[in-house]
């Protein structure tokens, strides 16, 4: 990270987690050990969606509750020894267990170790950014509303110089989402993905129109290769990538591997040049979205 000044260069290093184990011990263990070697020369390292686990949405198994976990709590607590000993911040994602609900959930560790608490589209402060649309459909066959709560929405974080946004996969799809972070100030918009499926096709494409949008750098992992849970085989289609500010893309991991980790290096002053060069921000006209929130709310039933 560039010292001194008022506009970071990160150096991202982006972890393509493959099958994850089902013993917790076990996937923190191997999962430090992705971050060590991910961590070399790195500022900043992003794992995927439900990093501490496997995926199991796709089936319904209420005995997979008890891999919930409060934050901070077990995964935080390893991960944040880590950050403090290497010295690089890490940003993974977990299954939440916040007592009167279960979430679907992102955290940020700086390099100090210090669990980062985020500000909220209402002002409050959060340990968290819980996924905030929760998918039950038969074309990508998963059922997560069996499992997470939704959450408020976005969350911005500060670290490291630099003010971050959170989605979590199926959040990707909302360009709202995208834009309330941009207007909450995020400069770099991290994307934690399990994605398999349809939308392999479009994915690039789709974070580079985002990240052309709302003119953030964008952060994506996914997972990548199979996974086998309850006896259910599933090809997470990896991909991962790094999109700049003007949506061009950085670099983007093999397609259906397991375990690469892609790097590059974020200059964050590129978010304001590209929208000085482009100001979408000053051209948008806000009735819009008034519009677009009242006739959501007269077109979906209480």
């Amino acid at each position: 990270m560039t010292a001194g000044s008022t506009a970071p260069t990160l150096e991202v290093a982006v972890v393509q987690a493959g099958q994850i184990s089902a013993d917790g011990d076990a996937a923190l263990d191997g999962l430090i050990a992705l971050f060590e070697q991910a961590a070399e020369g790195a500022d900043l390292v992003v794992f995927p969606e439900l990093t501490t686990t496997p995926y199991f949405c796709g089936v319904r198994n209420d005995s997979r509750k008890a891999w919930a976990q409060p934050v901070p709590g077990p995964a935080t607590a390893r991960f944040a020894e880590a950050a403090r000993r290497l010295g690089t911040a890490v940003v993974f994602g977990l299954y939440e267990d916040a007592g009167d609900a279960q979430y679907n959930s992102a955290v940020l560790i700086d390099a100090d170790g210090t669990l980062v608490h985020g500000t909220d589209v209402h002002g409050d402060r959060v340990p968290a950014y819980r996924k905030t649309s929760i998918p039950t459909n038969a074309i990508s066959d998963v059922d997560e509303k069996h499992y997470f709560a939704p959450g408020s929405g976005p969350v911005v974080f500060d670290a490291l110089g630099t003010r971050f946004g959170m989605l979590i996969c199926y959040d990707r799809s909302f360009p709202e989402y995208w834009l309330a972070s941009r207007a909450a100030g995020a400069e770099v918009m991290l994307v934690l993905v399990s994605s398999m499926g349809f939308r392999e096709t479009l994915f690039t494409q789709e974070l580079q129109v985002r990240a052309l949008e709302t003119q953030t750098w964008v952060v994506a992992p996914n997972r990548g290769g199979e996974e086998t849970v309850d006896g259910k085989t599933v090809s997470y289609f990896g991909r991962s990538s790094v999109v700049s500010p003007r949506g061009e893309l950085v670099v983007s991991a093999p397609a259906h591997e397991a375990g690469p980790i892609v790097r590059a290096t974020l200059d964050v002053a590129e978010v304001a040049a590209a929208r000085d060069d482009f100001p979408l921000g000053r051209d948008r006209q806000p009735g819009v979205f008034r519009y677009l929130a009242d006739a959501h709310a007269a077109a979906v039933p209480a």
